[in-house]
């Protein structure tokens, strides 16, 4: 029967259960969409619970509508990936029906009632309520505390996602074993507390599988990272060679310059343009600025422009620079350019623009190049098409690591054949 008591403690369960999702993915949406997701959420499974007790006095099966609403909810409303969402859904409905299943034994032990008698509005009913709900508190609080990001592998989500619907039919086979065969209660409850020994160890691999998809991560961030840096490192190292050598060939230019200009002025001539197009072309700074940091890394890149035909021009605001570190600057502006010149290289007309401004105490970095084709049409999420995707395809996260650690925003267009990336730090 249902009556004023058994809807609020629907209703507190359900509120207890959308409030825990919420706060363990967090809102997907800013505005009024978030309140009327969460009253929602809670007013039809609370209705729909109420509807069930009202027809059925343990509903059985029919359970598994809630992990349909729960995940509907977190699906539409809230942040993370999707097979995540899904698996929690499913595994605090299991906790929900295990404590409801444990607390129900607990109390039929204790006050020696049996079968549908618990459920009789009463001091047994309403003790088994008030301790279901402080543990069910208690359990999604340990969940908060012990939650994860969603850097864990989809496969193995998918699989895991199986585990908490099984071991829910497990305690509603328990549940009905109960209501019916009341005598063996000690035995249901050891099978109880063994299926979620079992669920609780699934979430720990998911938790487990989760830290390990992360670190891997991060050793290929790592990895990519050395490369990149030995890259810069030879580009430079190549240019402090050429300079070198150089500088070591001065003495012996002068001395042939002074002798040509004792003997014929135009040979002399000849011989300064000889130098200057062979050797000192080859190590011009194309860009000075008041960063020598900055300069280094784009001048390796500009280098490797004009060796692929690339034009670039570049605008860059004296002072500007200076809220970002060394790290910084050379992984921001090194991915940037190396997007860029390996898109551009393929192009017809091979063009780079590179904007650096301060805009009312903000840091604006605005990069394009050209495409002949558009890329975000077939490819939104900006992932790399190189084979090895391992190794490959970091870049544009650490570019977006960069950003959020400075609390920017960043943002990729296009428009009239240019590909754009705008940054506001």
């Amino acid at each position: 029967m249902v009556n004023l008591f058994e809807i609020s403690v629907n209703v507190l369960e359900e509120l207890i259960i959308i409030t825990f999702l919420t706060l363990y993915f967090g809102n997907k949406y800013g505005d009024f969409r978030k309140y009327i997701g969460f009253i929602a959420a809670v007013t039809v499974s609370s209705a729909i619970m109420t509807l069930f007790n009202y027809i059925y006095i343990y509903e059985g099966f029919l359970c598994f509508i809630f992990i349909f609403i729960n995940s509907c909810y977190a699906l539409v409303f809230l942040k993370g990936d999707s097979c995540t969402k899904i698996f929690i859904s499913g595994f605090i409905d299991c906790t929900v029906y295990f404590i409801a299943l444990f607390t129900t034994l607990c109390i039929s032990l204790i006050s020696d009632q049996s079968g549908y008698k618990i459920y009789d509005t009463g001091t047994d009913r309403i003790a088994a309520v008030i301790i279901s709900k402080l543990l069910l508190i208690t359990a999604c609080a340990v969940l908060l505390k012990f939650r994860f990001n969603n850097s864990t592998g989809k496969r193995s989500i998918a699989l895991l996602v199986i585990t908490p619907i099984a071991a829910e039919m497990s305690m509603i086979g328990i549940m009905k074993a109960f209501l019916k065969y009341s005598e063996l209660n000690h035995e249901l409850m050891l099978a109880s507390v063994s299926v979620m020994a079992a669920n609780i160890v699934t979430y720990y691999v998911f938790i487990k599988i989760n830290n390990d998809a992360e670190r891997e991560m991060k050793i290929k961030a790592l990895e990519q990272k050395e490369e990149y840096d030995r890259k810069h490192a030879g580009e430079i190292e190549e240019l402090y060679a050429k300079t070198c050598g150089i500088r070591h060939d001065l003495l012996q230019h002068f001395t042939i310059l002074q002798s040509l200009l004792n003997e014929d002025n135009e040979k002399a001539g000849e011989y300064i343009r000889s130098v200057t197009r062979e050797q000192i072309q080859e190590i011009r700074q194309f860009i000075r600025t008041d960063n020598d940091y900055f300069d280094a890394i784009a001048n390796a890149k500009l280098a490797v422009c004009e060796k692929l035909g690339i034009k670039v021009r570049t605008r860059i605001m004296n002072g500007s620079l200076g809220r970002l570190n060394n790290y910084e600057i050379a992984s921001l502006f090194g991915n940037l350019f190396d997007n860029a010149i390996e898109a551009s290289k393929n192009s017809e007309h091979k063009r780079i623009d590179l904007d650096v401004q301060l805009q009312k105490g903000h840091l604006s970095i605005f990069m394009k190049n050209t495409v002949d084709s558009s890329v975000l049409e077939h490819n939104k999420q900006l992932i790399t098409t190189k084979k090895n995707k391992e190794y490959h395809g970091l870049g544009i996260k650490n570019i977006q690591k960069i950003v959020d650690t400075r609390r920017g925003i960043i943002n990729y267009f296009e428009e009239n054949g240019y590909f754009c990336c705008d940054i506001l730090i």
